[in-house]
């Protein structure tokens, strides 16, 4: 059992760095090839067909799957966990994904590929629903009872403004391979621009 899941988890590190590199059109062949394997068949041991070997592959560099992954171990309305402090687990989860250039590229390539595979696009599809419209909206809106967060502007477009502006350092880091700022600097930052306005004083 070890031994397949070893087997299972350096065929995936070998697709990632492929697929990082070629995206779809990376051949079974230099897959086993960069996992280290000398046939292309055990591949097929553990997965249906290379389809299915790329989803499994872009689901980890996800930035939704990343977010779904974070929330979905956070208990509805927990009295441990506050608003705040899952908005800082969701920054400092895409800050430990995408500190590796590999995934970064995977990422884009996930991208590349939506439009030409519709298991890709359902798989986005999905985590849209679930993350944007189900566990951030569901964030955000707890945060603003507790008055924890704005009230101003509705609780899935403050969501997505936070998913939005983590996807656009993602985007930077990927460019320029660097970011000015630490997963605490853009924390900080973030839960200011949730922070309520404070109140204009009677005329």
């Amino acid at each position: 059992m070890a031994k397949d899941l070893h087997t299972k988890a350096q065929i995936l590190k070998g697709a990632q760095r492929v697929f990082a590199q070629k995206g779809f059109q990376a051949s079974i062949k230099e897959i086993a090839s960069a996992a280290g394997i000398s046939t292309t068949s055990l591949i097929f041991w553990y997965f249906k067909d290379k389809e299915s070997l790329f989803l499994e592959v872009i689901k980890s560099a996800s930035p939704l799957g990343q977010v779904q992954e974070v929330l979905t171990t956070r208990s509805p309305h927990s009295d441990t966990v506050t608003s705040p402090q899952a908005i800082a687990a969701v920054v400092e989860k895409y800050f430990s994904v995408y500190h590796d250039p590999l995934n970064r590229a995977i990422l884009f390539q996930m991208l590349a590929h939506t439009d030409r595979h519709t298991e890709v696009r359902a798989l986005l599809h999905e985590q849209l629903t679930t993350v944007m419209s189900g566990q951030m909206t569901h964030i955000i809106k707890e945060g603003q009872d507790a008055g924890h967060f704005r009230h101003d502007l509705p609780a899935e477009f403050l969501g997505q403004t936070c998913l939005g502006l983590l996807f656009a350092l993602v985007t930077r880091w990927h460019v320029e391979g660097i970011l000015p700022w630490s997963a605490h600097d853009v924390t900080h930052n973030l839960l200011a621009l949730l922070t309520p306005l404070p109140e204009l004083p009677s005329p």
